[in-house]
């Protein structure tokens, strides 16, 4: 192990190098909570991602990584369409919801569906309604890409935060 500067934290190396110690180092890092939502065929689907970033201001594109097992993915790889709602302060129940594998989760919560698009969550602080323009599988993760053709802000609503482990609603 290498030694740390006097007063700080020993590196972790090789096999300390856990994923709880990777855990715990990204935890420090807050990040937005989203629902990445997709329609197809009449179905809907929605996950808790807090994954996201914008990637290029001309186009307009983000990005999100879903896990390999979402049912949201083959949604968005079928439509190619979907939407990155990012969730409100008050929203932690709707995080808490779509973390989960329940059905229907958006049967539960208001959204707006128009003509195939994909939903988008009401009270949200924001969302994009993104076309897809490229997915990379990258080990047990896909990086979506989406470019944004519509967006909504609302400047008045605070956005949902998580930080070491906790949702800050």
């Amino acid at each position: 192990m290498t030694a740390g500067l006097v007063g700080e934290p020993m590196p972790l190396t090789g096999p300390e190098l856990s994923e709880s110690a990777f855990r715990r180092a990204c935890a420090q890092f807050p990040t937005g909570v989203t629902v990445v939502t997709a329609a197809h065929a009449g179905d809907l689907h929605g996950s808790t991602v807090n994954a996201f970033s914008s990637l290029t201001l001309a186009p307009a594109q983000v990005l999100v990584c879903l896990a390999r097992t979402s049912r949201t993915w083959p949604a968005i790889e079928r439509s190619r369409r979907f939407a990155v709602n990012v969730l409100a302060r008050d929203q932690v129940d709707v995080a808490r919801l779509f973390a989960t594998k329940e059905p229907d989760k958006l049967a539960r919560v208001p959204h707006r569906s128009d003509d195939g698009a994909p939903p988008v969550l009401h009270g949200a602080a924001a969302w994009f309604e993104c076309d897809l323009a490229d997915a990379i599988t990258s080990h047990t993760h896909r990086i979506v890409i989406g470019r944004v053709v519509r967006l909504m802000v609302d400047e008045d609503r605070d956005p949902l935060v998580f930080a070491r482990g906790r949702l800050d609603g």
